[in-house]
């Protein structure tokens, strides 16, 4: 199978500047480290002008596991702007706590490499492992204010929250493979047009996929979490789960339903 890595330069770019930063963060003295806040922002604004130079692209790699076409290369620009805020507004708050701000940086640089792969899936195990890294992504992000017993009791909260939710979803999407032999969304859109009889192990998992996601995306009925998670982590971490969190989760039930799960109307 021949692929071209080009199309995979925002993701190498962003996983790249990660690590730098992390690495950065050992050799920079203590009144340099807010240096590290400006690196973060190159590798982002770097990232979104490799993600621009792809549109207008639409292949589909790795037998549907990938894609790259201007959707996700919509949702790609749009969250590493949500990203360059997070930075941007956030630099007072770890000047002023953090003694190693790298780590909280490239933490988040993961989180977004995560939420980019994610916009990109093609295939639910795809999408599930995108999603897992950059929720563990965010739970840290959230008890970042050590200090305050509430950022503590907010990252508990969110991780067994997020758990459960996952372990929802991760079920779904085995009754979904179960029930039609494929977890690509396109071979599950041609699967239920095949069959006019919806399975009944098919419905059982798309209903616990929307569950799953109606706790990432903090929707009635599934919204208890957020108000103490909201409260206990630092502010710009609020920020960024109020928007990035939202919109790459809303990426993939769009393109989940739109294209995979459509034919079950």
């Amino acid at each position: 199978m021949n692929v071209d890595f080009g199309l995979f330069i925002p993701e190498f770019i962003m996983a790249g500047m990660a690590i730098l930063v992390l690495l950065v963060d050992l050799f920079l003295d203590a009144d340099r480290k807010h240096w590290l806040a400006y690196l973060s922002l190159v590798g982002i604004f770097g990232t979104m002008g490799a993600s621009f130079t792809l549109l207008g692209e639409d292949e589909v790699l790795y037998d549907g596991l990938f894609l790259v076409d201007s959707y996700a290369v919509f949702f790609k620009v749009f969250l590493l702007a949500v990203a360059a805020f997070m930075v941007l507004a956030s630099m007072e708050h770890v000047k002023r706590n953090l003694k190693s701000p790298g780590e909280f940086y490239g933490i988040l640089l993961f989180s977004v490499l995560a939420m980019m792969a994610m916009t990109a899936a093609g295939e639910l195990l795809t999408a599930y492992i995108s999603l897992e890294l950059f929720s563990f992504s965010l739970y840290i992000l959230a008890t970042y204010a050590v200090h305050r017993p509430k950022s503590v009791e907010a990252g508990i909260k969110y991780i067994l929250v997020g758990a459960f939710s996952s372990a929802l979803l991760l079920y779904g999407m085995s009754l979904v493979y179960g029930a039609l032999g494929t977890t690509t969304f396109t071979e599950i859109a041609d699967a239920l047009r095949a069959d006019p009889d919806v399975p009944v192990a098919f419905i059982g998992g798309m209903v616990l996929i929307i569950v799953g996601f109606g706790f990432k995306v903090a929707a009635v009925p599934f919204h208890m979490w957020a108000p103490d998670v909201y409260e206990g982590a630092p502010t710009p971490v609020t920020a960024y789960l109020a928007v990035a969190s939202k919109a790459v989760s809303f990426a993939l039930l769009l393109r989940l339903f739109a294209v995979g799960f459509a034919p079950a109307t």
